[in-house]
């Protein structure tokens, strides 16, 4: 019986210690007294009025006046980092006043830099756009519950792509229901500076579950480069008939669908493989068969050759909507496709077994 009783009160002793923790993620206090039409332009029936009640309450955000909210208005990286450290403070409960400073930002700066918040800018007073504004309110979210209700997918979301810097944020945010996107697709428009309104949204989704919203978003099916508009068409027919080269465009979309949604580096890579494999499973290398340079010979007729391999790699390349530069085009050297990845110029070569970085302005590591 005493062992038993002993389990037991380790077990009530355990819960104990658990509670601050539980109630320093809850913290959430209204300080403010919030009246419906307060501010002039969020009437009652605003698709933002639950959210700016929130805000306002917990005194995360206020109005431009007393009567005026300004929900279309812009906000700057400072004033988002601002909210941002009052979320985290008023979470863990201890309340949304910070101390005077010079800037007037510098304050909650300092005490983004102490609890984890992302804030690394070297300008505060622009304006954030909203793939910024939801990675730093991602940053606060390790203190925030934030379960998920939302089942989104990898790559669902359409303006999205896997190498963003704030893929994760986003996709976090969409899955707990903080975010929800502009449309029935998903669209977040990443890029887009973001309003008070919609700031005052995703914060009050934050600091009140009760409003967070579960969606399923309509699948953003893969659309391809028609054939008649590749950016490289020219070069990618060489000498095959319409005929010739719509076999050749249906095989590279076979190859490409899979890799839609995913980043260009692993577009690249997964073009690279793939055609890497057509070679390696039994094609013939030849510099005179017909068909030899173009994407019919590589991939209808087996016929291969670094300019067919190059040519093919640029077929797959314009279906996804990337452009490119056919290196050593119509010379007796070895050629590669050359793609511009955000200033960083890359090699997709499945002839010369390499899809990454170039070492120097038109080098090959391997030729």
């Amino acid at each position: 019986m005493k062992r038993i009783l002993s389990l037991f009160l380790i077990f009530i002793l355990s819960l104990s210690l658990c509670v601050p923790a539980m109630a320093a993620v809850s913290g959430f206090k209204k300080i403010n007294t919030y009246t419906v039409g307060q501010f002039m332009d969020v009437p009652a029936d605003s698709w933002c009025a639950d959210n700016v009640k929130t805000v306002y309450e917990y005194g995360i955000m206020g109005g431009k006046s007393t009567t005026y909210f300004d929900i279309t208005g812009n906000l700057t990286i400072a004033q988002t980092i601002v909210m941002a450290a009052r979320l985290h403070s008023s979470a863990h409960g201890k309340g949304v006043e910070f101390e005077s400073s010079t800037p007037w930002y510098q304050s909650c700066l300092d005490y983004a830099k102490q609890n984890g918040i992302y804030c690394d800018y070297e300008r505060f007073d622009v304006p954030i756009t909203r793939a910024e504004f939801a990675r730093i309110l991602n940053s606060t979210s390790p203190y925030i519950g934030l379960p998920e209700i939302s089942k989104i997918e990898d790559g669902a979301i359409p303006d999205i792509t896997m190498d963003s810097p704030c893929y994760d944020a986003v996709y976090r945010l969409y899955r707990a229901g903080v975010l929800t996107g502009n449309d029935k697709k998903g669209t977040f428009a990443p890029n887009s500076n973001i309003s008070r309104g919609a700031a005052a949204a995703i914060i009050g989704r934050m600091a009140d579950p009760s409003l967070r919203k579960s969606i399923a978003l309509e699948k953003n099916p893969f659309e391809p480069v028609p054939m008649d508009q590749l950016a490289n068409l020219t070069s990618l027919k060489k000498k095959c008939t319409d005929a010739e080269l719509q076999q050749a465009y249906d095989k590279a979309l076979e190859i490409v669908t899979p890799l839609a949604k995913k980043s260009r580096e692993e577009q690249l890579k997964g073009i690279m493989k793939a055609l890497r494999k057509m070679y390696d499973d039994g094609m013939s290398y030849s510099t005179d068969s017909p068909h030899y340079n173009d994407p019919y010979g590589y991939f209808v007729l087996g016929v291969a050759s670094c300019a067919g391999c190059a040519r093919a790699t640029g077929l797959c390349l314009n279906i996804l909507g990337i452009p490119y530069e056919h290196v050593n085009e119509n010379q007796w050297s070895h050629q590669w496709c050359r793609v511009n990845i955000d200033g960083t110029y890359w090699i997709c070569d499945a002839y010369g077994l390499y899809a990454g970085p170039e070492p120097g302005p038109y080098q090959h590591p391997y030729v």
